[in-house]
């Protein structure tokens, strides 16, 4: 993480989810009508893909549910079709409509590289599919539709329906072979409680390929550090979202990041300043604070009061 101004970062903590810079916000059609329940800030996460862990960043699944199209998810080489891509709600929710976007926006990563052109086929064919029994089902079909091939497109589902488990299964792609692509997906309707998902304590050590993430939870409050003490983390949880800022004195950097705690993991993303976001920062649970050297991590856990 990079040295940028602390007032912008300060700002950012509060801001919205979105990843694209602000002076392109005007220029993107408007937003579907309707709360997007599956956007990270509502809690929404996305599952990782069986082959994601060797493909960049830029392309995992959790880049979906961020609510903009600057990073997406892509399929393996190898995989062929229909894809099934697993994602969870906050709570148990009324679904209205499901909108993918298939646009391809060029950006700057983090590491310096640029994506120039898309790689992959955008997504046509596809299904919604729902349970609210957990995540492997039974599912029934919500809705079924063709998305444009580089626009956003909405489809209604025939009636409302409940769902907390959503399987987007991608029948075919616009080239009709190979590699497939999506930019974002956005699920349209309500949720019955949005913290009724919360973990009892997120208090843990969570593995990251940077380094661990150590975290304590004191009521709504959030301590942490990351990477073996680099940076520190502060700030505050509802149900299962959590909004952190995060510090580095070593690298004289800060900004922001939403993080979602479910199913023995983090799910989400750090952001600069102007709410652009830096990548995932997903991470697995490996234990407890207690038996754990805390030596580097000690002050950030445990600040004076």
């Amino acid at each position: 993480m990079r040295a940028w101004n602390m007032a912008l970062a300060g700002a950012l903590l509060f801001a919205g989810c979105s990843n694209s810079p602000a002076e392109k916000a005007a220029q993107k059609p408007p937003e579907p009508a309707g709360d997007n329940i599956l956007h990270i800030s509502w809690g929404g996460i996305a599952e990782a893909d069986a082959g994601e862990a060797k493909r960049h960043w830029s392309t995992w699944a959790i880049n979906l549910v961020d609510g903009g199209a600057a990073y997406g998810w892509l399929s393996d080489k190898g995989a062929t079709l229909p894809h099934a891509l697993n994602f969870e709600l906050a709570g148990n929710g009324k679904v209205t409509a499901v909108a993918l976007d298939n646009r391809f926006e060029p950006v700057v990563r983090e590491d310096g590289s640029m994506s120039q052109t898309a790689e992959g086929s955008p997504v046509r064919r596809f299904a919604l599919l729902g349970s609210t029994k957990g995540p492997e089902g039974p599912f029934e079909t919500l809705v079924e539709g063709e998305a444009k091939a580089d626009a956003q497109t909405v489809v209604k589902l025939p009636k409302e329906a409940s769902a907390r488990w959503l399987r987007l299964r991608i029948d075919s792609n616009w080239a009709g072979s190979g590699q497939t692509r999506l930019s974002d997906l956005a699920v349209l309707g309500t949720l019955d409680q949005r913290g009724a998902a919360a973990v009892t304590d997120a208090s843990g050590i969570y593995a990251h390929e940077y380094g661990p993430i150590a975290l304590r939870q004191q009521g709504s409050e959030i301590f942490g550090c990351y990477n073996d003490g680099l940076g520190t983390l502060r700030g505050t949880v509802f149900g299962r979202i959590m909004r952190l800022a995060w510090f580095s004195k070593e690298e004289g950097s800060i900004g922001a990041a939403t993080l979602v705690a479910a199913n023995g993991k983090l799910y989400g993303f750090w952001y600069r300043p102007e709410d652009k976001m830096g990548s995932p920062w997903n991470a697995v649970r490996e234990g407890g604070l207690d038996g754990t050297d805390l030596s580097k991590c000690r002050a950030a856990l445990y600040p004076p009061a």
